[in-house]
């Protein structure tokens, strides 16, 4: 079943979650945090440096959409939720396994909230946990961060395809449709504000990591469905707010540098001619530019052996 199918289904058929009344550190906010309203009731927490959040205020209590990268981070996402409502965190959910997106989930942990994820992303960050926490280590040096206040905190709630939260008079839809970037990548869609917010299958206008998919051709199909979404918003998990027609750019360039690579596989080209030679000027503008040699590799890897070492 593919994504726009699934997003119905789930209306008819997931479980559905109906919440009724019910219940430091510095936050470490850099200057490039920015809070933007996309709807009455949804916020969309904006770190260039780092990663993004969403937050869904309402009389019912708060959802949240990921967490960030350290828990003075998630710490500081809390106090921006204090400033807006006092009501109780309710849920958290991580859309995908990487620690940027889940290293916060201690702090809302502790205040309260209940944690959801994909099968899948609750196992990864389990299994991925060291390697994921050495990964982080240049951003934490950056931001003045002391590594050992990480603590994994995994999802408490998990589901396989699809899930519908219900707070207050507000629907949220859950859905998972296969791998994009990652396995686990989850899709929030937040049908009153037609906003979806997505996981690292999606950034604008940036270069993806393309360590962890284990199918290029299923996140460029992904992608293109989600391009052809009846939504009028889009919250990446990285860069700013964006359009369908960003998704679609983003499902272009990774159709570009997938047959470049294949290309050089089949014409016998050795891994590091490609790096020096592939040419990839017409995305120079793009973010995460610099991970060009990092992207081929992982390519390599995949159509040469089918592996994703990382999950190693």
């Amino acid at each position: 079943m593919r994504f726009g199918q699934l997003l119905l289904s789930i209306v008819l058929s997931a479980i559905t979650v109906d919440l009724g009344h019910g219940q430091s550190q510095t936050g470490g906010a850099t200057k490039e945090v920015v809070e933007q309203q996309v709807a009455s009731d949804l916020y969309f927490i904006y770190d260039e440096t780092s990663s993004n959040s969403a937050l869904l205020v309402t009389e019912d209590g708060v959802l949240v959409v990921d967490t960030r990268q350290h828990p003075r981070d998630g710490q500081d996402l809390l106090n921006r939720i204090r400033r807006l409502t006092d009501k109780p965190i309710r849920w958290v959910v991580n859309t995908h396994f990487h620690g940027d997106h889940t290293y916060g989930n201690s702090v809302f942990k502790a205040a309260g909230a209940t944690i959801i994820a994909h099968n899948d992303t609750a196992r990864i960050m389990a299994q991925v946990d060291s390697k994921e926490f050495q990964r982080r280590q240049p951003f934490f040096k950056a931001r003045n961060y002391d590594p050992a206040e990480v603590k994994l905190t995994l999802p408490d709630v998990t589901f396989d395809h699809g899930m519908t939260i219900r707070l207050a008079n507000r629907e949220i839809r859950l859905a998972y449709s296969g791998p994009g970037q990652n396995p686990g990548d989850t899709f929030v869609l937040f049908p009153h504000a037609r906003a979806l917010f997505t996981p690292g299958a999606f950034a604008r206008r940036g270069m993806p990591n393309m360590a962890f998919t284990p199918s290029v051709e299923d996140w460029i199909e992904l992608l293109t469905e989600v391009a052809g979404m009846d939504v009028d918003t889009i919250l990446p998990p990285h860069g700013n707010v964006a359009s369908r027609a960003d998704v679609q750019d983003l499902a272009d360039f990774i159709r570009f540098e997938y047959a470049l690579v294949k290309g050089a596989i089949a014409d016998g080209v050795p891994v590091e001619v490609a790096i020096k030679t592939l040419d990839f000027s017409p995305y120079a503008t793009w973010l995460n530019f610099n991970r060009r040699e990092h992207d081929i590799r992982s390519l390599y890897e995949l159509i040469e052996t089918g592996r994703r070492s990382y999950f190693d």
